[in-house]
């Protein structure tokens, strides 16, 4: 079993546990965590011996999402900061696409946090248990950038159009029951429950007809997400249109200094 930087493995039976291990940093989407989960999950698919998996977050965040940290020294050296996000924007995508389209079941024990790409890959997910403090947070509109994940579809199927256009457009987070009442996540338990709860319902599925639980998902991916892979490449090109404008720099600085920011 391939040993990673920002991920921790392990396997309890049939059940593949897949961690998110970059806690001081709430988990985020970077180079090296968006390259890592791509491999894990696709050595997962190959391992005959792995039937379920469950993703999850140390510490007390599942995923802020986008590192704003990097985003942050970005806007201090100024200049253009397209390029950076297209590489980081297409690779989120490979994430999305590689969960929808990995034929085995997965489950999110949504341990805390899930913001901006995080939120995509909870929502990716066949299954999401959460934790009763965990909180969806779209953040996009806060730094001045639209969704990206492929959450501007999965959101938008989940709750409808007008629950999702407040969502993304005030920018307002919303906690587990909430998130339940509106069909996003499946259970909610108390936080020291998720990750048994989680692994529970994976041992389940593990136990379940691999085959036509992989036709299952294939054919809600087709009913469903016909449209993914077109539209998160629409995302990502209006996130590199985006982030060059002076509205994300303030975005990022009023983040880092604490203030609602003074968009033009």
């Amino acid at each position: 079993m391939t040993q990673f930087q920002t991920l921790v493995i392990e396997d309890q039976g049939p059940v593949r546990l897949v961690t998110l291990n970059q806690p001081e940093m709430y988990n985020p989407l970077d180079q090296t965590s968006g390259r890592e989960l791509i491999q894990a999950l696709e050595e997962a698919e190959r391992e005959q011996s792995v039937r379920a998996l469950v993703l999850t977050g140390a510490g007390k965040a599942f995923s802020a999402g986008g590192n704003v940290r990097l985003m942050g020294k970005l806007v201090e050296q100024g200049g253009p900061r397209s390029p950076f996000f297209s590489e980081i924007a297409a690779l989120l995508n490979r994430t999305i696409i590689t969960l929808r389209h990995l034929p085995k079941p997965i489950v999110c024990a949504l341990n805390g946090v899930a913001a901006g790409g995080g939120l995509g890959w909870c929502l990716a997910c066949d299954l999401v248990v959460a934790a009763k403090s965990a909180r969806l947070d779209p953040g996009y509109i806060r730094i001045a950038v639209n969704p990206d994940g492929g959450n501007s579809l999965l959101v938008t199927h989940l709750i409808g159009h007008k629950r999702a256009s407040a969502f993304f457009m005030l920018a307002q987070p919303i906690d587990a029951e909430k998130a339940l009442e509106w069909g996003m996540v499946n259970q909610v338990v108390p936080d020291h429950k998720v990750l048994e709860t989680a692994l529970e319902l994976a041992q389940e599925l593990a136990r379940g007809p691999a085959q036509a639980l992989a036709s299952t998902k294939m054919l809600i991916n087709r009913a469903v997400f016909g449209e993914m892979e077109s539209l998160l490449e629409l995302e990502r090109r209006e996130i590199m249109r985006l982030v060059d404008q002076p509205d994300h720099a303030e975005g990022i600085r009023a983040f880092f200094e604490k203030r609602r920011p003074r968009f033009e």
